[in-house]
């Protein structure tokens, strides 16, 4: 019997033991928005979640951008897991530079569900913020996606420049991202407004019950009672119209057309004889003397065109762009004849300056990055197929790195690119055109 009993002991923890490793490991950063169910709008949203002595924290990242201004919130995050159901509650908003102060005491909770569809892992499901005596709660729907690319993260250089970013164990023991593969890969254009809210209307219609299922669970089918086809209309008989009996209506004769003759004229009475009115003299024409032709005026000597001198770029940016290395980031193709370039802060707004390079030309000198958008249109026309965009980091500011957002409108194409440096490398962009 105790033998016995020793066997099912470690047979049972035989299968616990393969029921925790084949749980999904959920570390790591998930990138991609949360729609509000109130204002009908979806926002940028990042989360980090890491793992210190078996339990599991975060931090997110909420960004939006309203009249060329970014705004931005971080907070830190509670993090609960069951199975593949994942739960994270606000615990302390970090930073934010929102636009009003927010509300005091409300917590936003995510009830987020873990699948995987085509080798994507991805956490989705319904969000609310509890009720407080001013606030009624909200609700709305999270999608995102893990990312291996930490690089482009809008999260990680808040916590970077924060020194928050040495708690995430997915980084390096520095709190940095790894270094980005030899490899580009080509960037995709952003997924649209409309592309989002059918993504979550797809899922809440999948779920009537308010839960997203994961891809492993199974799908029940409730026996419905079925319903009539919609609009359906059935005709009813039209009872036959009884016409009136027809009655005919007695002849009507055509009276006869009246002739009257005319009165004869009597002979004593004279006959009047309409006499033709003179015709009228018309006043001789004046003929008006021809002015003697007057010679037109020699044209002028044409003056000489006035150039206008090119405005001249600061001799004193990126002076030093041929001794730093630089580092290509990211590849992505262009279709347009023309490319609009926004450039913002990508963490703590703290005095970072750039110089944009285009194929070794300044075209952007010394750009302080913050909040507000710096733009600038760049003609591709006459400018080949391939274009190198370097920013170069003039200062580091109070909290280094360099860090920026670079935004690229194409056509309706958006593409949002974050970019890093130093005062020894450069991040790179690489355009390429696509042909028909």
């Amino acid at each position: 019997m105790p033998y016995r009993n020793r066997i099912k002991f470690v047979f049972c923890l035989l299968i616990l033991s393969l029921k925790l490793s084949a749980q999904q490991d959920v570390t790591g950063l998930w990138t991609g928005f949360m729609y509000n169910d109130t204002t009908q709008q979806n926002y940028r949203y990042e989360i980090a979640i890491s793992e210190n002595k078996g339990k599991l924290f975060g931090y997110s990242h909420t960004y939006f951008i309203v009249d060329d201004k970014q705004y931005h919130g971080v907070k830190k995050l509670k993090i609960k897991r069951d199975g593949d159901k994942i739960i994270t509650e606000d615990d302390e908003l970090i930073v934010n530079n929102y636009p009003i102060p927010p509300a005091k005491g409300v917590h936003q909770e995510n009830r987020l569900v873990l699948e995987i569809k085509d080798t994507v892992m991805i956490l989705s499901g319904l969000y609310s913020t509890n009720r407080t005596r001013d606030y009624r709660p909200l609700t709305g729907y999270v999608h995102v996606e893990r990312k291996k690319d930490y690089q482009q993260s809008a999260l990680v250089p808040h916590l970077q420049e924060l020194g928050l970013a040495k708690n995430l164990t997915f980084l390096n023991d520095a709190g940095t991202p790894a270094p980005a593969e030899p490899t580009l890969a080509v960037l995709k254009p952003m997924r649209s407004d409309e592309e989002e809210k059918l993504i979550q209307s797809e899922a809440k219609r999948r779920e009537q019950d308010n839960t997203i299922r994961p891809a492993t669970a199974k799908v029940v089918v409730k026996n419905d009672v079925p319903k009539p086809p919609a609009e359906t209309v059935v005709a009813k008989p039209v009872p036959a119209k009884t016409e009136p009996p027809v009655v005919k209506a007695p002849p009507v004769k055509t009276p006869e057309p009246v002739v009257t003759k005319p009165a004869p004229v009597k002979a004593s009475e004279p006959v009047a004889v309409s006499k033709p009115a003179p015709a009228k003299t018309e006043p001789p024409a004046v003929v008006k003397a021809t002015p003697p032709p007057v010679k037109a005026p020699e044209p002028a000597a044409p003056k000489p065109a006035v150039v206008k001198p090119a405005i001249p770029v600061d001799p004193t940016a990126a002076v030093d762009a041929g001794k730093r290395k630089v580092e290509n980031i990211q590849a992505l193709y262009f279709k347009s004849d023309s490319l609009q370039l926004i450039l913002y802060d990508n963490g703590e707004v703290d005095g970072d300056t750039v110089s944009v390079i285009m194929n070794g030309e300044v075209i952007m000198p010394k750009v302080g990055l913050s909040t507000n958008a710096v733009k600038k249109t760049i003609d591709t026309r006459d400018i080949g197929d391939s274009i190198q965009l370097v920013m170069y980091a003039e200062s580091l500011g109070t909290l280094p790195p360099n860090t920026g957002l670079l935004i690229v409108y194409d056509g309706n194409d958006r593409y949002e690119i974050r970019f890093s440096g130093d005062m020894q490398k450069s991040s790179g962009i690489v355009f390429r055109r696509r042909k028909e």
